[in-house]
């Protein structure tokens, strides 16, 4: 790190695709072994919650849906493609009342409702959980055949360093920070340096991504405005791609 410096070489950036939504994109799930990713999209004055699938492999959007059995109260966890997992909560007042979706991307429907199931995790489609709040009552639910896995493909998220961390101190220094109160968030892929970092606007904060490539500066903009703090997921780096959400409602991808 030796970025410290008032003079920057600049890029353009590469865009391998910028889409945009008059809704806010509310959750981002992406299938690393397909390059499939669905993004969740709500409408907060409507109350309306859509579907957008998107391929990463051929950069297509691929379509909308909307899911008749998910409402304000239902939220993505997963997807292995075709199979989009969904968190339903039954009664807003109590959180462990709630069910899991098993939603196929492909037919546009509804596979399968596990009842009272709380997901732990999930090893090669098979789904493990239990009943909420009830630990020793595990259930195990297989999703069954899916999409060939893409050969070759990889995905990284970046890593928090926390205020007062020693990674935390060389990316303040390598940014050329006085004040960091927030953190950063800190990837490298290939010769990219990706950093997500906060500047303070009053009592809000605004997010910035910076992208390096050796000495040259390729990306470095605002990507949120007004934030109260440390929000996780800013991006994340698949197949030479650098994904990432602007201002709520846009999602690119920058060739890396």
């Amino acid at each position: 790190m030796n970025k410290n410096t008032s003079i920057n070489l600049v890029a353009v950036p590469s865009f391998a695709f910028s889409l945009s939504f008059t809704s806010k994109i509310w959750q981002v799930a992406l299938d690393a072994g397909t390059g499939y990713m669905v993004l969740e999209l709500r409408d907060e004055d409507t109350g309306e919650v859509k579907y957008q699938l998107l391929d990463l492999k051929s950069l297509k959007d691929k379509k909308s849906f909307e899911i008749p059995e998910a409402d304000w109260w239902t939220t993505v966890l997963r997807f292995y493609h075709p199979f989009l997992l969904l968190e339903r909560y039954n009664d807003p007042q109590n959180p462990l009342s709630k069910d899991l979706l098993v939603y196929d991307t492909l037919s546009l429907s509804l596979n399968h409702v596990l009842t009272d199931f709380q997901l732990i995790q999930m090893e090669s489609g098979e789904l493990m959980g239990h009943v909420p709040g009830d630990q020793s009552n595990e259930q195990r639910w297989s999703l069954g055949s899916r999409t060939e896995p893409l050969a070759g493909s990889n995905v990284r998220y970046p890593v928090y360093y926390a205020p007062g961390s020693e990674y935390y101190t060389l990316v303040k220094e390598f940014l050329g920070m006085e004040e960091a109160p927030v953190g950063f968030e800190y990837d490298e892929y290939g010769k990219n340096i990706i950093i997500s970092y906060y500047e303070r606007l009053g009592t809000k904060f605004d997010r910035k991504l910076l992208v390096m490539q050796g000495d040259v500066e390729l990306y470095h903009e605002v990507v949120d405005k007004g934030l109260n703090g440390y929000a996780s997921g800013s991006f994340f780096s698949f197949n030479n791609l650098l994904v990432f959400v602007q201002n709520g409602n846009q999602i690119h991808a920058i060739e890396l």
